[in-house]
């Protein structure tokens, strides 16, 4: 996987948290204030429900990381991802109980990026594919050690509505001062 030139002034974000924590409106939000592009979740238009396979998942998966490398190649000035293989790999392990490995060796050589983990002070909002309703904070958690375990830098987005967008903003902002 190509790597973005690291002297040209690109930024690559990524949202991740508990479902109907927000991070598809964040994400839209975010390429807009900053005037830069968003790619969308697949699995939001390939899966109709919460009945679904481990082949349905890595197919996913894979198609994915695939239009995550093809944005990446892009280097887009400011881009951000509404998911990436940290939101997949804590998919899998829910899930079914393991990681595929092709999803493991993507993730120790994606692109660099900034995470925003989003808090679930959101109230949840059903949906066809939401299934963790009564494990939010359980998740929630699981995301901080799945991070923290790559050792990879995030920040946590709490507020409702604009507040939310507000501290994201506030976030990205003082990482760049």
């Amino acid at each position: 996987m190509r790597r973005p030139n690291q002297e040209r002034d690109s930024r690559l974000v990524a949202i991740v948290g508990p479902e109907s924590s927000g991070k598809s409106t964040l994400a839209k939000e975010l390429a807009q204030r900053y005037r830069g592009v968003w790619l969308p979740e697949y699995a939001r238009g390939a899966l109709p429900g919460t009945s679904y396979e481990e082949t349905d998942v890595a197919m996913i998966a894979r198609e994915q990381l695939a239009r995550e490398n093809d944005f990446c190649e892009a280097e887009p000035t400011f881009g951000v991802l509404d998911t990436d293989g940290i939101v997949l790999q804590i998919w899998f392990k829910v899930r079914f109980g393991h990681v595929p490995e092709f999803l493991l060796r993507h993730i120790a050589s994606q692109n660099p990026r900034e995470y925003l983990l989003t808090y679930r002070d959101l109230p949840w909002e059903p949906d066809p594919q939401r299934e963790s309703k009564d494990d939010l904070t359980a998740l929630f958690d699981l995301y901080e050690t799945t991070l923290q375990a790559w050792r990879f830098d995030y920040q946590v987005v709490r507020g409702i509505g604009e507040r939310r967008v507000k501290n994201a903003l506030d976030l990205l902002n003082a990482q760049r001062a």
